[in-house]
Formats: structure tokens, sequence, C-alpha cells
């Protein structure tokens, strides 16, 4: 979260990683934590369209659908809890930019839906939506910082929808509201799309991009996309072909709600069913022995099991467990 907060959220808020620092009244409802498919992800998608529309701005040949739904995850006793924490490794650039801006960009988004290629390093080339910040504020905000920078050699170019960043002449962010509060930015390899890429995927029809895959479409249906959080990998991502495990998997999809604790499931779709419960197989035959190792104690949380062609890890966790997982995970660095 904190990295995509760094790569995106914080430049598309008025871009300020670039003006307000030294180095370098949308309102979005919830999608619901039981709603699927299209008809979730209220939040993150635009007004006009919803998930559809996003997904149509999509490469067919997009690996991973992510989604974060901040209009909950605020709600939530966990965020309340850890929110002091998270923003302090979001770094100076957002107290600077509160400071500079005068509002909160963490509060003021709704949530991010992006899809994206998946390179060796992290993410490839990626379409995001950012949901939540106002066109107006955030121009006026740019157009003040770039005054102030203007000695430094930063400056920012505002035509229309249209924002791009720059300083000493190089392009450093580009993004395109194509509504009052819903934000796209086209990531293309260490840079961002032209106002040329926006455009075309700001007017991306259904049946185009991801839409076009009957496979994919059928496939979302089964996804609670109106969770904290949701995901959809391709099989035949380049990442996934380094799996050591001898059976071939289609897709691996999930979603999480947040609230005192977490719940979710977490589905792995083989080729068959005879794959899945050969899957199953394997993991029970190490339940065991995974419950010697420290995190033994929270096995019991998940639930494994097989339906057709799926895997499925069913999970819950208590606020307490959450706590003791993440000092475990501190403790391991």
């Amino acid at each position: 979260m904190i990295k995509l907060a760094r790569i995106v959220v914080l430049p598309l808020a008025v871009a300020t990683a670039l003006f307000a620092c030294d180095k370098g009244k949308g309102k979005g409802g919830s999608g619901g934590g039981g709603a699927t498919g299209a008809a979730g992800a209220s939040a993150i998608s635009p007004a006009k369209g919803g998930l559809t529309r996003a997904l149509a701005a999509m490469p067919k040949e997009t690996e991973l659908i992510l989604g974060l739904d901040f209009s909950q995850l605020r709600k939530s006793a966990l965020w309340k809890q850890y929110e002091p924490m998270l923003m302090e490794k979001a770094g100076k650039e957002l107290s600077e930019f509160k400071s500079k801006c005068g509002f909160d960009p963490m509060e003021k988004m709704t949530g991010v839906l992006m899809g994206a290629q998946i390179a060796t390093d992290g993410l490839g080339d990626a379409t995001i939506f950012v949901r939540g910040f106002e066109k107006g504020p955030t121009f006026e905000c740019v157009k003040k910082l770039a005054a102030e920078k203007a000695s430094e050699g930063k400056a920012a170019n505002i035509d229309g929808d249209y924002i791009e960043v720059l300083e000493n002449g190089e392009v450093k962010f580009r993004a395109m509201f194509i509504e009052e509060s819903t934000a796209l930015i086209i990531k293309q390899g260490d840079g961002f799309g032209d106002k040329a890429a926006l455009l075309a995927a700001a007017a991306a029809k259904d049946g185009e991009g991801l839409t076009s895959s009957a496979a994919f479409v059928k496939l979302l249906d089964e996804v609670k996309t109106g969770s904290s959080l949701f995901m959809v990998m391709n099989g035949n991502a380049k990442v996934m072909q380094q799996s050591p495990l001898p059976f071939k998997i289609k897709a691996i999809y999930g979603w999480v709600n947040v609230g005192a604790g977490v719940d979710g499931e977490s589905r792995v779709r083989m080729e068959d069913g005879d794959s899945a419960s050969a899957m199953v197989g394997f993991y029970k035959m190490g339940v065991q022995e995974a419950k010697k190792s420290p995190a033994g104690k929270f096995i019991d949380g998940l639930k494994v099991s097989s339906k057709g062609a799926d895997v499925i890890a069913a999970f819950k966790f208590d606020q307490k467990q959450v706590e003791e997982m993440i000092e475990m995970a501190k403790s391991l660095r």
C-alpha cells in the first residue's frame, strides 16, 4: 500500500513529490463486501460506467487487477490503529502536501483501481484509476506550487482535464481527470502515458480491453469486488511460469474485508477438479508440520477446500491475531 501511495497517489495529489519537496469533493459510495463482478467496486471505479468502463480501458494483456477501497478501510478499527504508522512511512511528501494544499489526500481518496503487467522487479505497464480527488482544488494547488518552485526548474502544464508536471523540461508525471473526482494514469515503463494514450483509454467502450475476454468477465462474476480489497491474476502471467508446482494454474483471485479483524477468501483456479483436489491434499499433508512453526497458531483461522476446479482458502482472523501477525512480520525483517 505504501509503495502504491508513493508511485501513484502522492504524485496524483497534485504531484507534490515534485513541487512541495526539495528532493524530488468527490464522494465515493461503498460497494459493499457482498457485491460481485461489475456490480461492485463503486467507490473505486468511474462514477459513469463503473467497473466495466475501467476494465475496458485496460489492455487485454493485463495480468493483474487490484482494487483498494479506502472508503471502507478508513472505517475499520485496524486502519485507525495503524494509520499513524502507515502515514509516517508514506514520507514527508504527505505532510508537506497537506500544509501546502490544505487537505489530506488520504482522507479525500476513496479508492484505487489498477490493471497491470507484472515485471520481474514489480509492476510493469499499468492503467490506474484514482477516485476521490476533486479536479478544481487539485489543479489550483498545482498552479500554486508550480509558481513557488519555478526557480528550481519545476513547472506544470494544464490543458483542460489533462495535467503534466515537468522538471527542467523533463516530464515527471501525467494524468487526466475523466470526471470531476476520477483521475486516470497510465504507467509506461519508467514514465507515463501521454495525452493521446489517456484520451484513448478514457474513450474505451464495453467490449474492448479486458471486457473483450469472455473468460475474464465470467471469472470476475465470482469475485467480491465490493470488498475492501480484491485481486485477480492471470495464470499465464510470466511470474507464474516460475512456480515449482507440478500443476497448471489458470487464475488466482480473492478478496479481503477489513474491520476489527480481517476475513476473506483466496482462490486458485486449476485446470480441473482432480488438480484442485490434489492441491488440497498437498496442503493437508503439510499442516501438522506447519503447526510446529511460529506461525502455526494461525493455521486454525485458515480453512482450505476445493470446489470444482478451485482451491479455496477461506480465512478469518480477529484483531489480536492480526496484531500478532504484524509483530511477527516486523521481527523477521
